[in-house]
Formats: C-alpha cells, structure tokens, sequence
C-alpha cells in the first residue's frame, strides 16, 4: 500500500515548513449526534493485533491498563495497526476522534492516525505529529503521494501527555483539529464502501492509544462555519518557528527563495579521556574540561539537545565501540553527527596507522588501542547525512583521503553543502603526543563560542582558527576528507540558534 509506504519514509524525507490559517472556531458545539462505533480497548473484542514481547523482531503490541500500546523496535521501521468496518463512508457526517500519546525518546519520529484508506492502498489520509511539536497531514488519490500540509511546529502538540485527533466531516469539507483547535480544512471527496480502513502507525517508537470513535453528527445544527479558499491547500510559504527551536537551511531558489529545508537531528559523542588505569600511559588534567565545554556550546548555542549527546568520561576501549554502535543503530539517514575526542593519541610511522588511546590503554600493547581502520570501519555503518570527527589528539594522516585540495569549490553556497552527503575530519597535529594544555582545543571552543554567523560549514570553522594553533605550538592542525567511508562532496553545518 503506497500510503503505508509513505508513513514509512515520512520522516527521511527533506522537511519543509510551511504556514498555515490557524483559524479557531469551537471545537465541541452543541448539535445531535450518534456513536456509530467505539473503543477504550477495555478489552480486546475488536481483535486489534497483539504481538507479544519478543515475538516479532520489529513489533510489539498489547492491550493494558486501557490502553492500545504499539511498539516498533526498530527506528528506521513503521509498525501500523489498520482494520475496518468503521462504516463513516455510510455516514452523511461524522467525525473520527482519537488521543495518542508519545511515549519513546525518539522524539523527532512520526506517529498518528489512517483514515480513509481504500483496501487497494490507492486512496486514504494521514494526520501525523511528533512529540518535538510537529505535525503533518497527507493524502494519497489515486496512488500519488501529497503533503496538505508539510511537517509544521505547533504548539498546540502536548510534549508528553496524550494529544486529541479529530476529523470532522461536514458537507464537502474536512476539518481537522489537534487537541481541539482547528488546524487545517480541505475539500471533502466522497468515500467508496471500502474506503473505511483506519488505524495507527508509529516510527521507531512506543505509542499508547487511549481511544477510537467514529459519530455521526446532525450537521443542521453545527455551529456556522464556512471555509474558505484560505484554508485549502496553498502554497508554501516560510514559517518561523521560535528562535530557539529554528533549525533551518535556507535554500537558494529562483522560483520560491524563501523556500527552507529541514535539517535532520543532531548527534553528538564526546569522549574526554585523562586518567589512564596503567601507569605506562601519563594521566592527563584538561580532556575532560574541554569535553565539557565543548558539549555546554552544542547544547547552548547551537540547539543540540541532551538527549542526542552521548558523553564518555574515560571510557575504555570497548566502551567507545559500543557508543559508536549506539549511534549506527539511531541515527537517521538525515540525521548530523560530531565526534569529539580529547586524550592520548599515538601515531605508528612504521605500519602509518594512528590510535586513540582509551583508559584502559598500556604503553607498547596495541591491543586497547583504538585504530584509524577500526574507528572507519565503524563509521561506515552510520548512516548520517553529516558526519565530523574532531581529535584532539596526534592521529596522522592515514586517515584522510589523499587530495590536492580538500575544498577547491569555497564559494559553493549552504544548503549545497548541506544537500551532499559528507564525512570530513579535523586533528589537532601531526606530532606523536600533545600538549596537556591543548592549544587546538582553546582555539577550537574559543571560535564556536565567538562564531556570530548563522550558518558554520566545518571547513570555515577550522580556517578560523588553524593558523593560530599553528603560530602558538608546534602542532600543524589538519583537516580533510575521512578515508574510504562514503564522503560525497558536502559538509557538516553548525547552526547558531542564537543568531539574529
């Protein structure tokens, strides 16, 4: 079912935010109407498809507490329980009410209800949302996807708490509300006798549905509106979301040049390591400061949330993969990382490989080093639209890719950087051990925090400051291309959420 596609991919696609009429009018009039069908899942007598624990790899759902829970465990899978027999096509009026909550720490995953969907999957709608306080609406006719209304912040969307989900039909027009406030109206089409498939789906995520109601309604006494073309569908148009929330590329173009895209989640493992359990490696005093504030930065200046920071104090070797594991299994194909380390490293002229040395690292054993090729290998399996490395400590060059230039196309703008996928690093030297008192991180943290432009590619970052570690140690900071892990041409963008 192409509809079914789609809430599949509805959030690796580019997001763009649009605005709409937000028109209020009374949600709940006083006017005749019949409960044609109803579920508090009580109990299970609509036979909705439970999957015990572990009885499916991607799916769990159960009946409890009154409640319809619905699991995916996979977060680049949608779960989605769809069943018919409602019979609103029969109804002259009617409206579908439902009140979802959100209840897993992938915030920024879709989640929300299926009306309307004909059993050939050709025709059907969408009312979505997601609990960072976004919502969409879609339709499929006649197998062709559409957006009514692209991926949008409301603040009408409870965090976490259940939000109400109504459709209304009444005459030739839907109108849709979330938590009792109108949001969207658009032209009604007449539904065929099996166009009354409905249901759920969630992202990557735990859903709990509290109820489902159809009602007919007497639509002779609702209270007066009328529509107008306002509400259909229009054109796109820039929305501003609240500064701190903004997390938009704005995208040159000559039809429609305040068209923006949506930038993906930004991710971020910071490793500060500097005490070393064998006495073979030297016990440092300033990684996990700057690992410190360099997380502070991201989180308060540049609108990374906590939730998507993994911080590592003195991690041991295999600590670090797992964390590495961690973000293949949750980031998005849209999704931006940055990798932070500060602590020992060491780079082995004979073999021309360069090691991170976690905790448990012991001078002359390589064996809880930390490879170039491991650290790669790793990499490979994020599927991150953007990807930076920034060492803090000696990692040679055989990790970089061999290149005359590493931007030979400055002048390219923002959102082309954005658009490529890319897989670029920064070390702090070539030397076989720093300094304790890094000038590479001063340099580093004292750029981000002094940045004032709204936009920061990696590279302009690095060219900020490299010339000043240079003059002020006997480092010579490098910045590239990682070797052989999918680097298409484009950059990791830092956006200043505090930029005017």
């Amino acid at each position: 079912m192409k509809l079914i596609t789609l809430l599949l991919s509805l959030l690796l696609a580019t997001q763009v935010i649009v605005a709409q009429d937000f028109r209020k009018f009374d949600a709940v009039p006083h006017y005749a109407k019949e409960i044609s069908f109803i579920d508090e899942f009580d109990d299970n007598h609509n036979e909705w498809t439970i999957v015990k624990y572990l009885e499916d790899d991607v799916r769990e759902s159960k009946i409890k507490n009154s409640t319809y829970r619905l699991t995916s465990y996979d977060g680049d899978e949608s779960v989605v329980e769809i069943k018919s027999g409602f019979g609103y096509p029969y109804l002259k009026d009617f409206e579908i009410e439902t009140s979802i909550q959100h209840e897993d720490y992938q915030k920024d995953h879709g989640n929300g209800l299926i009306w309307g969907m004909s059993s050939d999957g050709q025709k059907g709608y969408a009312i979505s949302f997601t609990q960072s306080g976004y919502y969409c609406i879609q339709q499929m006719q006649n197998g062709i996807e559409s957006y009514l209304v692209d991926w949008t912040y409301s603040d009408l969307l409870y965090e976490d708490d259940y939000n109400d989900l109504m459709v209304r039909k009444v005459g030739d027009w839907y109108h849709l509300f979330i938590n009792q406030n109108h949001v969207y109206s658009f032209p009604y089409e007449p539904l065929a006798e099996d166009q009354d498939i409905t249901g759920f789906y969630a992202e990557g995520t735990s859903i709990s549905i509290d109820y489902i109601k159809v009602t007919s309604i007497n639509a002779n006494k609702l209270q007066t509106y009328q529509p107008t073309a306002t509400t259909a569908p229009k054109q796109q148009v820039a929305y501003q979301q609240p500064k701190k929330d903004t997390r938009a590329l704005v995208i040159t173009n000559p039809v429609n040049n305040n068209q923006q895209q949506k930038a993906g989640t930004y991710h971020a493992l910071i490793i500060g390591v500097q005490n070393y359990k064998d006495n073979s490696v030297k016990d440092l005093q300033f990684p996990l400061r700057d690992a410190n504030n360099f997380k502070d930065i991201l989180v308060q200046k540049y609108g990374f949330k906590l939730q998507n920071i993994i911080f590592l104090e003195d991690p041991t070797r295999s600590e670090v993969l797992k964390s590495l594991n961690t973000l293949r299994e949750h980031v998005k194909h849209d999704d931006n990382v940055v990798i932070f380390y500060a602590g020992h490293g060491y780079y082995d002229q004979k073999v021309k490989e360069g090691y991170w040395l976690p905790s448990d690292a012991v001078a002359g054993d390589d064996s809880n080093w930390l490879a170039n090729a491991n650290l790669s290998t790793k990499l490979k399996g994020i599927d991150a639209k953007h990807i930076l490395l920034i060492s803090d400590s000696c990692f040679g060059g055989s990790i970089f890719k061999p290149s005359r230039s590493a931007f030979a196309d400055a002048e390219r703008s923002i959102t082309n950087y954005y658009e490529k996928r890319s897989r670029k690093g920064m070390t702090s030297g070539t030397l076989k051990t720093v300094p304790d008192e890094s000038v590479f991180a001063k340099y580093l943290l004292k750029n981000l925090q002094q940045n004032k432009q709204k936009y920061l590619t990696a590279s302009k970052l690095f060219y900020s400051f490299n010339d000043a570690v240079a003059n002020n140690s006997e480092n010579a900071p490098q910045f590239g291309t990682l070797h052989n892990v999918g680097d298409e041409g484009g950059q990791f963008v830092f956006i200043n959420m505090l930029a005017e």
